[in-house]
């Protein structure tokens, strides 16, 4: 890989992580959909295996998450009531989508990707 490679993307890496902690922070959401796109753009070359982006960028949400929790919870934006029956199937789908990660294909996974962001978007638009 040439320097000039290497230095856009540690400054993609960088303005990317920017991005999603900024959105992450700013929305409560959002940053893992930024470090997905930026992951697989900015790593597609040094990753074993395309799924790999997946796990990255959601290694990479949880400090940007457990920081904006925090600062919400300080600012009394977030309580117990609001998420307390909801973390423990949360944590459960994410034991099984881990476990389903390596069994499915990466080619899939985007498309699946691709469909709950266009969704998403869709709703946040419409439903105002």
């Amino acid at each position: 890989m040439t320097q000039r490679k290497s230095l856009k993307k540690f400054i993609l890496l960088i303005l990317g992580g920017l991005v999603a902690g900024f959105s992450n922070g700013l929305l409560g959401a959002g940053g893992g959909v930024i470090a997905v796109f930026v992951l697989s753009y900015a790593c597609a070359d040094i990753l074993e295996d395309r799924r790999d982006v997946f796990s990255n960028a959601i290694a990479v949400m949880l400090p940007i998450s457990v920081v904006s929790s925090v600062l919400y919870a300080i600012s009394g934006k977030a309580t117990a009531q609001g998420f307390s029956l909801f973390i423990i199937p949360a944590v459960l789908g994410g034991i099984f989508g881990g476990f389903l990660l390596r069994k499915t294909n990466p080619y899939l996974l985007k498309k699946i990707f691709a469909v709950i962001v266009i969704i998403s978007g869709a709703m946040m638009i419409f439903r105002g």
